[in-house]
């Protein structure tokens, strides 16, 4: 099952021992990452059978560690975890990159380490964490504090995309989409309207392109980055990665018509584009080297920060274009959360409310300028008319921006799937047949882990 997968964390299991002995003792600063870590006594730490529950687990010092990716949101919520903690609480923090994060409590949970109490979650990474067994499911704490934390205030949407198997293994703390970026005096100088139609899209990127300024930046970086932008133009001319038995379906004819606007779309974007992730598109807009871009609300931000930004003020923010107008945009939805390893040494229900203290609503209220709110109660005309990017992903939302799928071998398939688009638009590879060959790949894995049965 998941061959190639459970080679990469056997072959990341025995090359990284040393780190994850290390990792064990709680000694982060010996891990190469970029961390921010409240120094205490690694042997304050008390076991679950010492504790027992909650009520109880107040007299002794406690010390949990969380490991985390790293952007504004995630440095907000990781600090205030620790500032909110309970009183006998002390909260070690590391963050670092979204790959090294992914390498790292891939190694600890697969060797049911209790390193880390908590981590950093998104949607697709829990599916791989929870089938092995190594994430804890909150279905009961989320009943027991459902009053005290007001869970009902978070939509059903965001607790389906941190449910796996029938359980739910995160708490999300901000969601995202995917939007256009458009410079509005370059648009309104051009006599242009933010496009609504992929083919507008094309247009426009032409018409903005000058030999300064590209018309577009699109992140086209094997091979996460550059799923983000596919599943974006694949969602709007109506295809997606599997069909209902799910087969693969990123061969299908709505995916070679995704694959021919990006294609398009390429002589209009930034030299390199094909190296771009979502820091440089972001870094493309704010330097004035690119009239518009797609890309997610985790960088709308820095557009209007005077430190980065050249062009503060004038970057607008709209729901993607569609096929055809009326119709799905080119956008996608995402969010990230909090899990607890399933093999923490400490009280679960004292690491739960450690996390949730977090995540309640005054806290995702200060919180909303480094990240779209999950509350619905925070998700109103106020912010909307502050944020006029968060109402914007809200309208994509709304208007059926799908989150890329949560299954284990998600990762796997679309290295795979990636790597062959990427052969595409570099290569100038035939797109039907490596698109064809690449799921046949994908198909066998499918197999193998048993969905066809």
């Amino acid at each position: 099952m998941r061959t190639k997968l459970w080679k990469r964390i056997t072959a990341c299991l025995l090359t990284g021992a040393m780190i994850g002995m290390l990792a064990a003792c709680g000694n982060s600063n010996n891990s190469g990452t970029d961390t921010q870590d409240t120094a205490v006594d690694s042997d304050t730490g008390a076991d679950a059978e010492d504790t027992g529950n909650n009520e109880d687990a107040g007299t002794e010092a406690v010390e949990l560690n969380l490991l985390s990716h790293r952007y504004a949101a995630l440095e907000y919520y990781a600090q205030a975890m620790v500032d909110n903690a309970p009183d006998n609480v002390t909260l070690n923090t590391e963050l670092t990159t979204y790959g090294d994060w992914q390498e790292k409590m891939t190694m600890n949970l697969s060797s049911k380490s209790s390193a880390y109490d908590l981590t950093y979650i998104f949607p697709p990474d829990l599916a791989t964490f929870a089938d092995g067994g190594w994430l804890l499911p909150l279905d009961d704490y989320i009943e027991k504090y459902k009053d005290e934390y007001h869970f009902d205030d978070i939509p059903d949407y965001l607790w389906d995309a941190y449910t796996y198997d029938g359980h739910i293994y995160g708490i999300p703390s901000h969601q995202w989409a995917a939007l256009i970026f458009a410079r509005d005096d370059v648009l309104k100088e051009a006599g242009l309207d933010a496009p609504e139609t992929l083919d507008d899209l094309v247009a426009a990127a032409e018409a903005l392109t000058t030999d300064s300024r590209s018309g577009l930046t699109l992140s086209l970086k094997a091979s996460d980055l550059l799923a983000i932008t596919f599943q974006c133009f694949m969602t709007a001319c109506g295809g997606w990665w599997f069909d209902d038995d799910m087969k693969p379906a990123f061969n299908s004819e709505e995916a070679m018509e995704a694959i021919s606007y990006i294609q398009k779309l390429m002589p209009y974007c930034p030299d390199g584009s094909t190296t771009y992730g979502s820091d440089e598109a972001a870094l493309a807009m704010t330097q004035d080297l690119a009239a518009m871009g797609l890309i997610q609300t985790t960088r709308s931000g820095d557009m209007d920060n005077e430190e980065k930004s050249k062009v503060v003020g004038k970057v607008g923010f709209y729901n993607p274009p569609a096929l055809e107008e009326g119709g799905p945009t080119a956008s996608l939805f995402a969010t990230a959360g909090y899990s607890i390893s399933a093999f923490t040494e400490n009280d679960p229900d004292l690491v739960f409310r450690t996390m949730c203290n977090a995540l309640t609503e005054d806290v995702m209220k200060e919180g909303a300028e480094t990240g779209m709110p999950v509350r619905t109660s925070l998700l109103n005309d106020e912010l909307f008319e502050s944020r006029p990017d968060y109402k914007a992903a809200w309208d994509a939302i709304q208007d059926g921006a799908r989150m890329r799928p949560a299954i284990p071998e998600f990762s796997e398939i679309m290295e795979i799937s990636m790597t062959a688009l990427a052969d595409v638009l570099i290569n100038g590879t035939d797109a039907q047949s490596a698109m064809d060959k690449a799921a046949a790949e994908c198909e066998e894995i499918l197999d193998e882990a048993g969905y066809y049965e």
